[in-house]
């Protein structure tokens, strides 16, 4: 590979990444930064298909949608006579230099639209979103990884006690793209004590608009019915529409966390973020997706199989079943399904499927 092919991937590779608070790592900003570069190839005119994000973690799966998905789920509404508005937006920018954030608050209302369209207003909710203005850099230090593929996972100190590694450095300060990092190696080779080095936050040419599409994403997730939510979950994951991510080895604590929230927004989480489901507490089944506050779908070895869930959801959209008794089958499905519990409420509703008279209605879980 030609040094400057690797200079455009490295410079790629050491683009910011939106500031976040330096506390433990979590799987929703990760969601949340996941998003966010889903935006960008969006403001590019690339669309994703990416509808779920998956984290898996200590043997569990943490489950939440994507900005997509819960684009996903107010189609979905839709086809039900449905449909949610953002109706305003607010934000302000607190704080100064590269320490400045925004605050954004968005208002969507869910309508419900007969044939003839007239309209009657279910609900309204505000979804908030705290984006920093500035991008986050690593710091640099002699035991940070070296932005490079070819010495991938390897540290300033180690190249820097090896003869090809020093080469490597001696190109870095003075062809890589990012200047602190120019500087940082001339620094490291000329023999001077670096420590830990502060790099300069470049600002976010599009905080706007990550910002705005993020709050607005944080209030449609919480006006989406649970049952709508745990069926989009399940027909991506069923159809390759998630993307997943193993969690870093080696974290703090080493442990899966005992509750999920799932993206979008948890109640004081925002900055946190649903992703939401995007955007996002008691954890529920695997395959089971977000609950309908928006928490995640808890996982592990006694949650139900993506097959026995498929099963259950097709069996309770059965139109023997009357929408009220589907919506509870279906929150029963995404709060308390466990791998044994649901063979009983399969065979349950089989048995209603096949026995049931049309029109009839019983409680379905």
């Amino acid at each position: 590979m030609s040094q400057a092919m690797e200079q455009m991937q490295m410079d790629a590779q050491t683009q910011g990444t939106p500031a976040t608070p330096p506390a433990a790592w979590d799987p929703f900003q990760l969601m949340d930064r996941m998003d966010e570069e889903a935006l960008k190839r969006e403001l590019d005119g690339v669309a994703s298909n990416e509808l779920v994000y998956v984290v898996r973690e200590g043997g569990q799966e943490i489950v939440g949608l994507s900005k997509q998905g819960v684009d996903e789920c107010c189609m979905a509404l839709v086809t039900q006579g449905q449909v949610i508005r953002e109706e305003d937006l607010e934000y302000e920018v607190l704080g100064e230099g590269e320490d400045a954030e925004a605050l954004f608050k968005v208002k969507a209302a869910r309508y419900a639209v007969s044939p003839d369209g007239t309209e009657v207003k279910l609900d309204q909710v505000i979804g908030v979103k705290r984006q920093p203005l500035y991008f986050e850099k690593a710091a640099l230090s002699l035991d940070a990884k070296v932005p490079s593929k070819k010495y991938k996972g390897r540290t300033y100190r180690e190249l820097l006690n090896d003869a090809e590694g020093r080469d490597y450095l001696g190109w870095m300060s003075e062809n890589f793209g990012d200047a602190d990092i120019r500087d940082f190696t001339r620094r490291l080779l000329a023999g001077e004590d670096v420590g830990s080095a502060k790099r300069t936050r470049p600002l976010n040419p599009h905080w706007y608009e990550h910002g705005a599409m993020k709050a607005a994403r944080n209030a449609r997730f919480r006006l989406i019915p649970g049952h709508i939510r745990a069926q989009v979950i399940a027909a991506a994951r069923q159809q390759g529409q998630e993307r997943v991510v193993e969690a870093p080895l080696g974290r703090a604590g080493g442990k899966a966390h005992p509750v999920f929230q799932a993206p979008a927004e948890r109640t004081a989480r925002v900055e946190e973020t649903v992703v939401e489901a995007p955007a996002a507490a008691t954890a529920t089944p695997a395959a089971a997706p977000a609950r309908e506050d928006g928490a995640a779908a808890r996982v592990g070895p006694y949650a139900p199989t993506e097959k026995q869930v498929a099963f259950f959801t097709r069996l309770a959209e059965s139109p023997v079943f009357t929408e009220e008794e589907r919506k509870r089958a279906l929150d029963w499905l995404a709060t308390k399904a466990t791998r044994q519990t649901i063979k009983d409420q399969i065979d349950w509703l089989k048995r209603q499927v096949e026995t049931r008279k049309g029109g009839q209605s019983s409680h379905a879980a």
